[in-house]
């Protein structure tokens, strides 16, 4: 086997270029049991799984003082006026591959530490559109959320106009992350937002704050803004795109103003760098960015670049709900060149995502011994990590170059060259 597994590796194979590439949101493709909602105090070390909720009368996951607890392939539906999951003074609380349809919120976590919102679907939030900017919903907010471990990652959210009523969408208030593990809102999807007047996509430092870093998102008409910093140190955007077309609520892609330095003090410590946007405001004129003298020095701001070609094509047409298309990226290996007893194995797909990351996807069983691995074009193996469930990325940097990828999961393989840019 590991003869003809060195024969493979030399094999070159097409490349298969995919625009939706699986990266983000949920990707539970499973069944749910209808449940009635949920409450729990000062309990720990529990999973809630394979649920549908739905509610007119109250929140749909309560914990209060809960501790190691994972919330994951759950469906929210049809509670406009209700938060799917609120958490109060809890610790190491997981919410990952979850779907919330027109609930009010998704997640409001309040005085808690080492919480996780990763890889979820979350479509029209707020209930019906309102006008007034009031009780506006969120995909999450962080209230208070300190210490390590607190993440807001790989989400998908998008608000139909008219069918919902966002305010801002992922919301940073009053939080601290640390120096060495900043809260981190990374890799979402944004479309759509409004009309709130002062909602948007992403905002960090409401109300002050700290540690905290928003990179590699994208923002598709997210509202009056795209993504912000409203306060607080030690803060950062970088590497985001915003897009933004004109409407009676738009006012500015990207800001960085300490709306509350009277009462909370100086913002230090600011970075907005290597963001890219194209933004009109109501006017239909060119408003990129705005930094406020309050929020000066603002590192890497010269880096930060308009692109008159960016455009809503940024996000694929289906965001919302993409693990259950029944097309998903497949290998195209060469039929001529593999030896007969190697069978690359269909359930398992390698791709690369908008970001650059070299992600598998594996259906079925996970051995304990299931891994991925990066080889040079010398067959030298640069990298191998543990594959532990269906989707798996490398995050780590990795310099451009050609590179063979392979899964191995038990019996099953699979094979495919990825260049790197």
């Amino acid at each position: 086997m590991k003869k003809n597994l060195l024969i493979v590796l030399n094999i070159l194979f097409v490349c298969f270029t995919v625009h939706s590439s699986y990266g983000q949101g949920s990707r539970y493709t499973g069944s749910y049991i209808k449940s009635s909602t949920i409450q729990h105090v000062g309990k720990s070390n529990f999973v809630i799984e394979g649920l549908e909720f739905t509610s007119n009368d109250r929140d749909l996951i309560v914990l209060y003082s809960c501790e190691n607890v994972v919330i994951k392939n759950n469906s929210f539906v049809a509670s406009p006026a209700k938060r799917g999951i609120y958490l109060d003074n809890c610790k190491n609380i997981t919410i990952i591959d979850n779907t919330f349809d027109n609930v009010h919120t998704g997640l409001v976590a309040h005085n808690s530490r080492g919480i996780k919102f990763e890889y979820n679907d979350v479509k029209n939030v707020g209930g019906p559109m309102k006008e007034e900017d009031k009780n506006n919903g969120f995909v999450a907010l962080f209230d208070k959320v300190n210490g390590e471990g607190n993440s807001i990652s790989y989400n998908v959210s998008e608000n139909i106009f008219g069918q919902s009523s966002p305010g801002d969408l992922i919301n940073l208030n009053q939080s601290n992350g640390t120096a060495q593990s900043p809260i981190v809102v990374k890799g979402n999807w944004i479309r759509g937002g409004g009309p709130s007047p002062s909602g948007g996509g992403i905002i960090l430092g409401d109300i002050g704050g700290s540690y905290q870093v928003a990179e590699d998102n994208i923002v598709v008409d997210g509202g009056q803004y795209g993504i912000s910093i409203a306060g607080g140190h030690d803060i950062a955007l970088r590497n985001n795109k915003i897009y933004g077309s004109k409407n009676y609520f738009t006012n500015v892609g990207l800001y960085a103003c300490n709306w509350y330095e009277e009462n909370l003090g100086k913002s230090y410590n600011i970075t907005v760098a290597g963001n890219v946007v194209n933004y009109r405001n109501k006017e239909g004129n060119i408003s990129n960015w705005w930094y406020a003298s309050n929020v000066e020095p603002v590192s890497g701001k010269e880096t930060n670049r308009y692109d008159p070609a960016l455009s809503p094509s940024i996000l694929p047409e289906q965001i919302i709900g993409r693990a259950r298309m029944s097309v998903e990226p497949q290998p195209e290996p060469d039929p001529d060149e593999k030896p007969d007893d190697i069978v690359l194995d269909p359930s398992i797909s390698i791709y690369k995502d908008t970001f650059d990351r070299i992600c598998a996807n594996c259906k079925g069983s996970i051995s304990s011994s299931a891994s991925l691995s990066v080889l040079n074009q010398n067959g030298q193996k640069i990298l191998s990590i543990p594959i532990i469930g269906y989707h798996t990325t490398i995050d780590n940097p990795i310099p451009s170059g050609t590179y063979t990828v392979m899964v191995e999961n038990d019996a099953r393989l699979q094979i495919k060259k990825i260049v790197i840019n």
